[in-house]
């Protein structure tokens, strides 16, 4: 039928509307049967009178489904603690930074330094297969991966109410795994089978670690997205003579517990997720995903470069510390042994290389024995990756990104 003007004139939408608006204010009509049946003696009972009764206790079946409810969140759940924990999630930052995290783990910082042996081996050349395989990895995590999601809407400042198209494409995170896990694959087809061996690599794996700071009960839960570890506790040779330290900075009017809310659900021991019963437990390497469609301030204002940094601190002493406390037990203060641990951190581009010393859980203060962070920060693996012309186009790759890359895991 063709559409025409006349048909159009028709609304059926509209019919339906008014038609079940009619029909819904319908009221009964007393046809005079109940009076009726009284007269021929038959009881009537009201409708309403009958539904008012409670009908009889069924036994209620438990019907499995894929997952159990959780419970309400109140003063009767398990994990529920009177006093207040405050919290650190993977997902956000701390105001202040790199800063905050140091008075927060009692660490001192040695800024564009690691350790002898790593800069040693990351001295070593790789053969030309090596770089040519990793430039392949940057390419099928930017551009050949085939996910096509919603990506972030485009905000142009001049022009803030204007909305640009939806545009479709790869996701950070699924950038980020790809290229991470085929790193850590070139690398361990690159090395000897008896270094290779001697490590479990591990994905998406949580911790977390619970600690007393100053009177205040503080809490920090991570995410590792790739943790590497090892047969044998790793250990790094630190000359800390030959280096410059910057101490542990003065908060001072900002308390170092900002941004961090009080929860009172928590458990009050921490967690380190791999058992004691593995042989290779020893975390060696931990890689964490800075992803900028879920890693933000409480207060939804811009991520600053220091406020990465802080994060890695943390992360790596989560990881550290949570592995010493299954060692040593919950209340252990001043380690016997010094914990080391590399992390490295990365958005997909830039790569934050770090190793840290725990030597204390007594974060009390600012005196006394410290924590160490070696760190060598926004190292460039490429400029830009993306299609010119129709071509796939990787430019500026830097070939000592890798070579870091490749100590961490041999050291």
């Amino acid at each position: 039928m063709k559409l025409t003007k006349v048909l159009c004139r028709q609304h059926i939408d509209f019919m339906f509307k008014r038609h079940w608006i009619i029909q819904g204010k319908r009221v009964p009509i007393n046809l005079g049967i109940e009076q009726y049946l009284k007269e021929k003696g038959i009881p009537v009972q009201d409708a309403l009178e009958f539904v008012k009764e409670e009908p009889p206790q069924r036994e209620k079946v438990k019907i499995i489904g894929p997952y159990e409810m959780p419970l309400p969140l109140d003063e009767n759940h398990p994990n529920y603690k009177e006093r207040p924990c405050l919290t650190l999630k993977h997902t956000n930052v701390l105001l202040e930074g790199i800063s905050q995290a140091q008075v927060l783990t009692k660490s001192i910082i040695s800024e564009d330094k690691l350790p002898h042996r790593i800069e040693e081996l990351a001295e070593l050349p790789a053969p030309k297969s090596v770089h040519e395989g990793v430039k392949k990895a940057i390419l099928n995590a930017n551009i050949f991966d085939c996910e096509q999601k919603k990506l972030p809407k485009i905000k142009d400042p001049e022009r803030p109410a204007y909305n640009f198209p939806r545009i479709l494409g790869i996701t950070d995170k699924r950038k980020n795994e790809i290229l991470t896990n085929k790193l850590l694959h070139i690398i361990e087809k690159s090395n000897d089978s008896e270094v290779t061996l001697s490590k479990y690599v591990v994905n998406d794996i949580e911790a977390s670690c619970v600690f007393d700071k100053d009177g205040d009960l503080i809490q920090f839960q991570d995410v590792s997205n790739i943790l590497v570890t090892s047969n044998k506790p790793l250990k790094h040779e630190l000359n800390e003579a030959d280096a410059s330290y910057i101490d542990i900075p003065d908060l001072y009017p900002v308390k170092h517990t900002v941004t961090l809310p009080p929860e009172h659900f928590y458990n009050e021991s921490s967690f380190y997720p791999i058992q004691r019963s593995v042989p290779m437990k020893h975390p060696h390497t931990t890689w964490l995903h800075f992803n900028k469609t879920e890693i933000s301030n409480i207060f939804e204002t811009p991520v600053t470069p220091s406020q990465i940094l802080g994060r890695s601190l943390t992360h790596a002493f989560t990881i550290a510390s949570s592995y010493a406390k299954q060692l040593y037990g919950e209340d252990v203060k001043d380690l016997p042994d010094p914990v080391h641990i590399n992390c490295i951190q990365t958005d997909g581009q830039r790569f934050h290389f770090c190793v840290f010393e725990l030597n204390t859980l007594n974060v009390d203060g600012a005196d006394g024995t410290k924590n160490v962070w070696y760190s060598k920060n926004n190292m460039k693996l490429y400029d830009s990756s993306r299609y010119l012309d129709g071509a796939p186009v990787l430019e500026n790759y830097n070939p000592k990104v890798y070579g870091y890359i490749n100590a961490f895991y041999n050291c």
